[in-house]
């Protein structure tokens, strides 16, 4: 190999040292030192020569090294087994590699837009940022690592250098692919059980019951055969099915729980229809906790009023179905259990807090009181907390000063958390979801909590509770507290203004006994009345004053109607009691002709509020969930930020939309029928 110039100079040092003998030498013996003299010179001249050689040979040594490293270098970035392409921000490219030109449709053409390749590329959201994101388009699936890099400006231009950023971007459609057959054959574990089992099979014949059982086995056994999956059944009203994953899309996406509607339309002899109730479950975890969420969304299915599933995907729960409404039982055994299990928790507890929902209502505000009488007829403190002044709490307020031990009844939640301790029973009516009860920060503060509710129960729900009496079925939750208090003490006796409060609480959730209410929703009343309950009083309550009045026509007057059926109003701004208004309004709309649905919108103070009605052909719950509300099947709401009034019109008529037209693709046995052959 060539030799340097460091080379040449220890020679030469070499030299100079033999120089330096050849002086003493010839110090001694001149001629010998001439000859040496001579022999040094030769030598000399004998290395420069070499090291002119040597020095030459190693030019062209770097010089070809140059070369060949700088082809090398340029074939191998321009042959990596991934993208390379130099874009400005509208996408055009100034530079690509080999293999990002195989994947234009037209490899020659220059400066071509990276958007043509990739359209689903949007580099405004990566512009002058380093990092790496996946992208899809044209089903293929591409890694993408991208970086700015600063552009110089051409020699003697006066424009600002254009700013540039290069893209690595690697094929990774086969990785992706198979992720994706992994997952879609994943197991997805569903319980499915008869909800109505009792009901409908009641009063039938061995031979009836055989056949209704068989038909709804034949359907289950048929649509999880077309699913691919298998079912078992291990109760008399119960099955298990496994489906994997692709399936699973399928039913969510296509079919959206048909086998609901075929199931409804088995009927036995007494015409009640065969509901179902489904818990799946969907996700990474091991089939032990698969079990356990499927266990729990079928459990959340039937707290809702069955006929529906409750599908929960990595985490996310969905609903579907829940069109029947729920069946209403006609046996008070619970009742009677819950009255007397309540009795002896009561007798526990230090003291007793009762709350409902914020923004109270006349239902909630005269199930707070009925419970109030039970404690005081155990001889516990008890307070009632209440959110904020409304209409219905001032009204109640002024009659409850006529009655000497409710003058100090209702308090702030600031004070009850002043008095709350280690063994105080709350109760909480009206509602089960933690964010929307009158005081959120008293549920984490006591252990020992009572729901009352009649509302379908929703995913989200109040924990560490030692006993929930929830019945979708029930028209109020006055009503549920009235027949616990039958059979809470012989020896109970409400005052004519318990007594109203239960009775207004029942009206105005039934709108005068109009919607959801069944046998023992007139029961209940009858033993409201008996106690002393007051229909004066009752309409007294529920008076309005001219502004009301004239807010109420104005929303009436620019209601709109997006299609047939379906009316929507927005509450004026800045009115008094803009939720109680809406409410208000939303029931009066339902009585126009030919309307199914109506929803009203009114101004909170950390959003927007919806009051949505149905007359039951339409379920608002679960449209008002998918606005992060809830409620019941024709009564429900939702508060919604960060959207403008007109964005949620459109939301809402949109969700509408979609549901009536899956609901005239199965029109099988629709709420109206069930409703009708209860």
């Amino acid at each position: 190999m060539p030799q340097g110039p460091s080379f040449w100079f220890d020679t030469r040092v070499y030299l100079a040292v033999a120089a330096a003998l050849l002086l003493v030498i010839m110090f001694y013996n001149p001629y010998v030192g001439v000859l040496g003299t001579i022999l040094l010179y030769a030598l000399y001249l004998f290395g420069r020569e070499r090291h002119v050689e040597r020095q030459k040979a190693l030019n062209e040594y770097l010089s070809s090294m140059s070369c060949y490293v700088e082809e090398a270098t340029a074939l191998a970035l321009s042959n990596l087994p991934l993208a390379i392409a130099i874009v400005d921000n509208s996408g055009l490219i100034h530079w690509r590699n080999s293999i990002l030109a195989a994947w234009s449709d037209n490899p020659a053409a220059p400066n071509e837009s990276l958007l043509k390749i990739f359209p689903d590329l949007d580099l405004s959201k990566i512009w002058d940022e380093a990092g790496q994101f996946r992208l899809e388009s044209d089903s293929r699936f591409f890694d993408v690592i991208h970086k700015p890099i600063p552009s110089c400006a051409a020699s003697g231009s006066d424009e600002p250098a254009q700013a540039l950023m290069i893209l690595y971007i690697t094929d990774i459609t086969p990785c992706e692919v198979s992720k994706i057959a992994c997952q879609q054959a994943r197991p997805v574990m569903a319980y499915i059980q008869i909800d109505n089992y009792d009901d409908a099979l009641k009063g039938l014949s061995e031979t009836q019951r055989t056949n209704i059982l068989a038909e709804v086995s034949k359907h289950l056994s048929e649509w999880i055969a077309e699913l691919g999956g298998f079912l078992k059944k291990f109760s008399e009203d119960t099955y298990l099915a496994m489906i994997d994953r692709k399936a699973l899309e399928q039913v969510v996406f296509n079919d959206k729980f048909d086998i609901l509607d075929k199931i409804r339309a088995i009927h036995g002899g007494n015409k009640i229809p065969v509901t179902l109730s489904l818990g799946v479950a969907a996700g990474d975890d091991s089939i032990a906790a698969l079990s356990q969420v499927a266990q729990a969304g079928l459990d959340l299915a039937l707290g809702r009023g069955g006929d529906q599933a409750a599908v929960n995907i990595d985490g996310k729960v969905q609903f579907f179905g829940g069109k029947a409404k729920a069946v209403e039982k006609n046996t008070r055994v619970k009742a009677r259990i819950v009255a007397h299990t309540l009795r002896d928790l009561i007798d526990q507890a230090d003291s007793v807090i009762v709350m409902g929902h914020a923004g109270e209502d006349f239902d909630s505000l005269g199930a707070s009181l009925g419970v109030t009488r039970m404690v005081m007829q155990r001889g516990k403190t008890v307070n009632v907390v209440v959110s904020q002044p409304g209409l219905a709490v001032d009204k109640l307020s002024e009659l409850l000063l006529d009655y000497e031990e409710y003058r100090e009844l209702f308090i702030s939640p600031a004070e009850a958390g002043a008095i709350i301790s280690g063994r105080t029973l709350l109760f909480v009516v009206d509602t089960h979801r933690p964010e929307l009860v009158a005081a959120p920060e008293l549920i984490n503060r006591t252990e020992r909590i009572v729901v009352i509710d009649h509302h379908r129960r929703a995913e989200t729900f109040i924990p560490n509770t030692l006993l929930v009496y929830l019945e979708p079925s029930a028209s109020s939750a006055s009503e549920l507290v009235a027949e616990l208090l039958m059979y809470f003490d012989d020896k109970l006796e409400l005052n004519r203004l318990e007594a109203s409060a239960l009775y207004a609480g029942v009206v105005v959730d039934t709108k005068n006994f109009a919607v959801q209410t069944g046998v023992r929703t007139f029961e209940a009343a009858s033993y409201l009345r008996r106690a002393g309950a007051d229909p004066m009083l009752v309409r007294h309550l529920f008076r309005m004053d001219l502004e009301t009045i004239k807010s109420r026509a104005a929303i009436i007057e620019n209601t709109i109607m997006p299609f047939e059926g379906v009316v929507v109003a927005v509450c004026p701004p800045e009115v008094k009691n803009a939720q109680v208004l809406a409410a208000q309004s939303a029931d009066t709309l339902l009585n126009i002709e030919g309307v199914k649905v109506s929803f009203v919108l009114f101004t909170a103070e950390d959003g927007i509020g919806v009051s949505a009605r149905s007359n039951g052909d339409i379920n608002v719950q679960i449209i008002m969930e998918q606005l992060g509300g809830g409620g019941h099947q024709s009564v429900a709401g939702a508060k919604i930020k960060n959207m403008t009034v007109d964005d949620i019109i459109k939301r809402i008529i949109a969700l509408v939309a979609d549901y009536m037209k899956e609901s005239d693709q199965h029109e099988v046995n629709t709420a109206t029928r069930s409703e009708k052959t209860r």
